[in-house]
């Protein structure tokens, strides 16, 4: 099974990464005296933007075509793509 996003799921996911950015950048900010707290939040500033990035290529990814089989619609093949 397929799940699909709809725009405002991916729009809200979106919002939320940008959220917890900005929260773990200000969170660096204030750690100086702190290098490796500052370099474990450094990576994951690094991995959401990561999957971020991917959110925004999927966006716009197209769907594979699908084949409905005769049985399911009263004897016609149906292509959707």
């Amino acid at each position: 099974m397929v799940y699909v996003k709809s725009g405002l799921e991916i729009v809200e996911l979106y919002k939320a990464y940008d959220q917890r950015i900005k929260e773990l950048e200000s969170a660096v900010a204030r750690l100086d005296n702190f290098g490796y707290t500052q370099s474990v939040l450094q990576a994951q500033i690094q991995k959401l933007r990561d999957e971020r990035i991917a959110l925004e290529t999927t966006r716009f990814q197209a769907l594979d075509p699908i084949t409905v089989p005769k049985s399911s619609l009263g004897g016609h093949d149906f292509f959707i793509s």
